[in-house]
């Protein structure tokens, strides 16, 4: 079994760390992108090949650009967005651009992975605090 391909959009060094355990046991790569110009070069060369994206939305505008241009490119991509800023706002723009998880920080590692779990499912949408 091929091992999974993750998109990871953060600037956030301890959310790294929390994936890393959330992720810890599995055979997932992750493909770390610290800005919006590495995540679409991952998504525009990659994209196919993805298994999964997670977007920290903490850098405003950015991450809700870059969510759109995953729903549009690759909308059967499952992506899960996590954010600590106007959780409400940002989750509800989220899912209208084809999120099928919000989480809000600070996230545990085993809610993170359970949510990483359901948001791999085919066709799963579902809310998140």
């Amino acid at each position: 079994m091929k091992p999974r391909l993750v998109l990871l959009y953060t600037h956030d060094r301890n959310f790294d760390r929390v994936l890393s355990d959330a992720l810890f046991g599995t055979d997932a790569i992750v493909l770390i992108a610290r800005s919006v110009s590495d995540a679409l070069q991952v998504i525009s060369s990659r994209g196919r090949e993805l298994d999964f994206a997670i977007l920290d939305f903490n850098d405003g505008c950015c991450g809700m650009t870059l969510l759109s241009a995953i729903n549009t490119c690759h909308q059967q991509l499952p992506t899960l967005v996590v954010t600590s800023k106007d959780a409400e706002d940002a989750s509800a723009v989220a899912y209208a651009n084809g999120a099928r998880a919000c989480l809000t920080k600070p996230v545990l590692a085993a809610e993170l992975a359970d949510t990483i779990g359901k948001v791999s499912e085919p066709d799963t949408q579902f809310a998140a605090a």
